[in-house]
C-alpha cells in the first residue's frame, strides 16, 4: 500500500496479535462472515410511530415516518455506541471508517421492468429520528423520480464505451490496492458504506441471510423480513403480537464477540422501546447500562 490511511478510513494500529493475524487466515469477507438471526417484537414501535403520526397535521408529514426509519436509526445510535462496527478489513489492515454511511436499493416502482436504485446516505451519530426519516425519505423520492443514483450514473458512462466496464474497474482496483482511490469514487460507491440494508419486508418477503460483497469494504449486511404475527400466553390471557424478522451477515474481523453481543442486545432494546432513540448519546449510553 502506498499509503497507510484512506480517504474513508484510518488504520488501526496496536492490535492485539491474535486479532492481527485474522485477516492473514481469513482473506475475504464472506470467509470471515458469522451470522446472526433475531425476532424483535415491534408492537411498542408500531405504537410510537402511530402516535408520532397522530401529531403530525400534514400527510406528507405523516408518511415519512416508517418501521424501516425507526431499524435505521436503531442501526445508527447501536452504531454510534460501539464504533468498531464501523471497521473495515483492506488488505489484510483493519480500518476505522471516517463516515456513518448506510446503502440501500430503492425499487422504482413496484413493477418488474422498473429499475432498482442504489442510495447512499451519509449519517450523523447524533441525527434523531426526525432527521434520519427526512434523509431516508430524501433519497427515496430522488431515486424514484431520476430511476438513477450517482452511483449508476457514473457506470453509465462507462457502460457505453467499448471495453469501458473492463477499464473502469481494472483502474478503479489498481487505485484501491494503493489506497489512493479518490473520494469521489468511493463517496457513490454504495458497497463502500457502514452497513447495506436490504428491507425485503417492503415487498412481502421473508429475510435470507445475505452474503458479504468482496467489492468494496461493506463489513455488515442486514436483511430485514416481511411482519408477521405469533401467538402468546401471558398471565393466563392470549395475544397475538407483530414480529420481524432480522438477519446480519458480519465480517468477524473488525471486532469481537462480545462488542457485537453488546451491539445487538442495544439494537433490540432500542427497536423495542423506541423512546430510547430521543435521547442524546451520552443518555442513551447510561439508559442502556
Amino acid at each position: 500500500m502506498l499509503f497507510r490511511d484512506r480517504c474513508d478510513g484510518t488504520r488501526v494500529t496496536g492490535q492485539h496479535a491474535l486479532n492481527a493475524l485474522m485477516p492473514y487466515m481469513m482473506r475475504g469477507r464472506n470467509e470471515s462472515a458469522v451470522y446472526y438471526e433475531k425476532e424483535i417484537n415491534i408492537e411498542n414501535a408500531l405504537a410510537y410511530l402511530k402516535a408520532l403520526k397522530m401529531t403530525q397535521e400534514e400527510k406528507a408529514d405523516q408518511d415519512r415516518f416508517t418501521l424501516f426509519g425507526l431499524i435505521i436509526t436503531s442501526a445508527l445510535k447501536t452504531m454510534a455506541l460501539y464504533p468498531r462496527l464501523n471497521r473495515f478489513i483492506h488488505r489484510r489492515a483493519l480500518y476505522q471508517r471516517k463516515h456513518m454511511t448506510f446503502s440501500f436499493i430503492v425499487k422504482q416502482s413496484f413493477d418488474p421492468d422498473a429499475p432498482e436504485v442504489n442510495a447512499k446516505i451519509f449519517f450523523e451519530p447524533d441525527d434523531s429520528f426526525q432527521t434520519v426519516s427526512s434523509k431516508i425519505n430524501a433519497a427515496i423520492l430522488d431515486a424514484r423520480e431520476h430511476g438513477e443514483g450517482d452511483g449508476e450514473r457514473f457506470a453509465n458512462i462507462f457502460h457505453k464505451i467499448p471495453g469501458g466496464k473492463a477499464i473502469l474497474m481494472a483502474l478503479y482496483r489498481f487505485l484501491e490496492h494503493f489506497n489512493i482511490a479518490p473520494w469521489s469514487l468511493i463517496r457513490m460507491d454504495p458497497l463502500y458504506s457502514s452497513i447495506y440494508f436490504a428491507n425485503l419486508g417492503s415487498i412481502g418477503l421473508n429475510a435470507p441471510y445475505h452474503h458479504l460483497y468482496e467489492w468494496g469494504n461493506t463489513s455488515i449486511f442486514m436483511v430485514i423480513g416481511k411482519m408477521f404475527s405469533k401467538e402468546l400466553w401471558h398471565g393466563g390471557v392470549r395475544t397475538r403480537q407483530r414480529y420481524i424478522d432480522v438477519r446480519l451477515t458480519l465480517d468477524e474481523r473488525i471486532a469481537d464477540g462480545y462488542i457485537f453481543a453488546e451491539a445487538a442486545s442495544a439494537f433490540y432494546r432500542m427497536l423495542s422501546n423506541p423512546k430510547l432513540l430521543e435521547l442524546p448519546l451520552d443518555m442513551l449510553r447510561n439508559a442502556l447500562g
